[in-house]
């Protein structure tokens, strides 16, 4: 009946592939948000992992891949640039006659804000 696809008592499986697990419908976020065959990505994902698994996977993955992680952090670090020393000409003029200045125009980092001191 229409009563039984919105029961918020009615027992329910879990829709997550592999699981099979029963519930209550409104106990779905909480199982959700721990169902272990739910596929999650790779916590290195932002340095550049492509691992995608189940969540009762992904701790041997992240055992298993050390090494291979370790060289993503070590290329991504490669391609950082230095910080920038960025020198005032004449400070020490200017900051006895209290006069206006700036620095010339520069971004904080690749793709980052503009800006002038």
């Amino acid at each position: 009946t229409d009563h039984l696809k919105v029961c918020l008592e009615h027992d329910i499986t879990c829709p997550t592939p592999g699981c099979g697990v029963r519930y209550k419908r409104k106990n779905t976020l909480p199982h959700l948000s721990t169902c272990q065959r739910k596929k999650k990505i790779c916590e290195y994902s932002k340095i550049g992992c492509a691992h995608e698994s189940c969540r009762d996977e992904m701790a041997e993955h992240i055992s298993e891949s050390t090494e291979h992680h370790l060289k993503l952090a070590m290329q991504q670090l490669a391609t950082q640039t230095c910080p920038t020393v960025i020198k005032m000409d004449k400070f020490q003029i200017h900051k006895d006659t209290s006069a206006e200045w700036y620095s010339p125009p520069f971004y904080s980092h690749p793709r980052g804000y503009k800006m002038c001191l």
